[in-house]
């Protein structure tokens, strides 16, 4: 199956009859619709039209509260995220925080992150931006689930601080990037626990965690 195939999975939006809402409510709407039409055809077939026409609104309405298709898009990614929050694990064990958060966010958002690897070359162009820059737009500063996981394993022993480089803290995203791009036909869990057994930890742990995990 194809990466467009995967995502295009909403049915086309029924023709316009435009409703009354106001506020937040009609800036919920819109965010909604974008997300509807950004998993139905990507980035590409992404237009204001389409969410106009989804929302059962008008262009100008949209026009009014986002710059460009592309500040629209990202705001619709926002909005995702920060209406379905995931589950922070605490289990007092990195190992079993990690791999646990990770399959929840697959699972989850399989389609979200496939979309910003594979379907978002336009915009990364038209922005002049890269996933990396999205992602951090996404975040907003803020630090990402994965550094406060590890970090907190660093204040409990288990991982040393002095390792938490970006580069190694981007590792579960680029595993879930490679996932989601070659569709890889594995047990999700598996490959999480392989990645973090033989990838993420022994870069970072503690040789004392590392033998309490008998590794």
């Amino acid at each position: 199956m194809s990466a467009k195939a995967a995502i295009s999975t909403t049915d086309a939006p029924e023709p316009a009859v435009k409703t009354r809402r106001r506020g937040a409510a009609l800036e919920d709407a819109l965010l909604e619709a974008a997300w509807a039409e950004l998993l139905k055809g990507g980035y590409s077939g992404f237009t204001i039209e389409g969410v106009a026409l989804r929302a059962k609104t008008s262009r100008p309405v949209i026009a009014r509260r986002w710059p460009s298709r592309g500040a629209f898009a990202l705001a619709a990614f926002k909005h995702h995220i920060e209406t379905r929050p995931l589950t922070i694990p605490e289990e007092s064990d990195v190992r079993t925080e990690l791999i646990s958060y990770i399959v929840e966010l697959y699972e989850r958002d399989f389609r979200m992150v496939l979309m910003m690897w594979t379907q978002m070359d336009e915009y990364y162009r038209e922005e002049n931006s890269s996933p990396a820059r999205f992602r951090e737009s996404l975040l907003g500063g803020q630090a990402s689930a994965v550094g406060f996981l590890l970090e907190r394993a660093a204040r409990r022993g288990e991982v040393d601080p002095a390792k938490l480089t970006g580069m190694v803290m981007a590792i579960p995203g680029a595993f879930l990037a490679y996932i989601s791009a070659t569709q890889a036909p594995l047990g999700i869990r598996a490959a999480v626990e392989e990645m973090i057994d033989t990838v993420l930890l022994p870069l970072v742990a503690t040789k004392k965690y590392l033998r309490s995990l008998g590794m």
